[in-house]
């Protein structure tokens, strides 16, 4: 869903009211997923980078759909450099450093975290290095503080886990500061944003069985090898536009996009279901033993 702020956005605190008030551009639906949408606004127009999860092969690849000023679809692009990692992937996060852009999607199933670089806008990207291996590690959001990174990703259980280097090619170290929480959901839920001296982090509201309920918006109070604080913003909830569930909240300057499920029954949901499980079975068996 795209919304185009009639107003100057100021996040977090008119971000919700934008979004309940504003009529919302819903993309096209070409694949039978499209979720994590991550942007970039250039050239007077917006780029979106997502997840399009296909049934048939049971696994998501990374696209860039393009919209113009009005908000007309445009183009739509597979991404280039990532075929050879033979697995599921999702959550493009992108970011800038020095200038370069740089992505880690979620590649979980190969039990890695890998970083891209960018090298023609937006379609193609090469691989750099990978910055964590051994570790299933989900919807990775990545952190400058003080001239240190941090690496905030969650286990498979939806637990926290952070890594952190001082340099992009240092080798990653896991860390396990004490963690003071305003609630138990950690997994990442769009990039983060430092705004007057101050780091907000959004995250997605996870439930047994279940994510991407709702999207917590939280203000980082600290990170540091030795403590983790934050603290409650807000919440975007479902109920903004009477869907299921919210689980991917970014923007730009003048646009705030978010992603959204609805739930429908359908007599092939159960086949699709069996299938899936059995197709990710099979890659995570071949990648574990690789």
């Amino acid at each position: 869903m795209v919304v185009k702020s009639p107003e100057p956005h100021h996040f977090p605190h008119n971000t919700l009211d934008i979004i309940k008030k504003t009529n919302a551009v819903k993309l096209t639906k070409k694949y039978a997923f499209q979720a994590d949408p991550f942007i970039i606004a250039r050239n007077n127009k917006l780029y979106i980078f997502y997840e399009a999860f296909n049934f048939i092969t049971s696994r998501g690849t990374l696209r860039c759909r393009t919209l113009n000023e009005s908000l007309a679809e445009i183009d739509d692009v597979k991404l280039e450099g990532f075929d050879d990692l033979h697995c599921h992937l999702s959550f493009p996060f992108i970011f800038y450093i020095n200038d370069k852009l740089f992505m880690i999607p979620e590649s979980s199933e190969r039990r890695e975290v890998i970083l891209f670089e960018l090298t023609e806008f937006p379609a193609r990207w090469k691989k750099v290095r990978t910055l964590i291996s051994g570790s299933a590690l989900t919807d990775n959001v990545l952190l400058s503080i003080n001239e240190k990174y941090y690496l905030c990703s969650t286990d498979m259980a939806d637990n926290l886990v952070i890594h952190t280097a001082s340099d992009l090619a240092e080798p990653w170290q896991q860390i396990s500061p004490e963690l003071e929480v305003c609630n138990h959901h950690p997994r990442g839920a769009g990039a983060p944003h430092y705004i007057d001296n101050k780091i907000y982090i959004v995250t997605q509201e996870c439930l047994p069985g279940e994510y991407g309920k709702s999207v917590y918006i939280k203000a980082l109070q600290k990170l540091t090898a030795q403590h983790y604080e934050e603290s409650l913003v807000d919440q975007l909830s479902a109920s903004v536009n009477n869907s299921d569930g919210i689980h991917t909240l970014n923007f730009s300057s003048d646009v705030i996009i978010y992603d959204t499920k609805h739930l429908a029954f359908s007599l092939l949901s159960p086949f699709k279901k069996i299938a899936y499980k059995l197709i990710t079975r099979r890659r995570n068996r071949r990648f574990s033993s690789a």
